[in-house]
């Protein structure tokens, strides 16, 4: 794992968001629904005005524009699972970490987003410490590669 891997971690999780956001959009869209007012009155006297708002379904709308909405949701929705996989291989690979100086660093930093300064601050160190610590620490470490067979299946926990 590399320094500018571990900087996607928050920029993906914002990326799912925002994927999702936008699935449940076009979720709203496809779906087609209408509204209308219609004008009416109390069946007995005073006989007050009144104007309601209908809402339903467009039994009647584009199925061509359906279409595209249904393959711009998936083209989205594999684009969120594909950030989904890069976000759990770097989560998978903070769990791993046996050193909790090292994992507290990167939570930190990668997690929640402090500067090096903060950092530093919140560990009660030099400014520099924690960064030449977290390098040295991925230079002694290189990622290990997996087979795939030995993968976890983590499709099931999310949407």
């Amino acid at each position: 794992m590399t320094k500018s891997e571990l900087e996607q971690l928050l920029d993906l999780r914002k990326e799912i968001q925002e994927l999702d956001a936008k699935v449940e959009k076009m979720q709203g869209q496809r779906v087609g629904k209408v509204m209308d007012r219609a004008h009416a009155s109390m069946p007995d006297f005073p006989y007050v005005y009144t104007t309601k708002t209908i809402t339903g379904v467009d039994n009647k709308g584009s199925r061509k524009h359906r279409r595209e909405l249904t393959e711009s949701e998936f083209l989205l929705l594999k684009r969120r699972q594909q950030a989904v996989d890069a976000e759990f291989k770097i989560s998978q690979y903070i769990n791993g970490i046996n050193d909790s100086r090292i994992r507290r660093i990167i939570s930190l930093r990668y997690e929640e987003g402090l500067s090096w300064d903060k950092v530093a601050a919140a560990m009660n160190c030099d400014r520099t410490y924690p960064e030449k610590l977290l390098t040295k620490y991925l230079k002694e470490h290189p990622e290990k590669k997996k087979r795939k067979k030995m993968k976890l299946s983590h499709n099931s926990h999310f949407k």
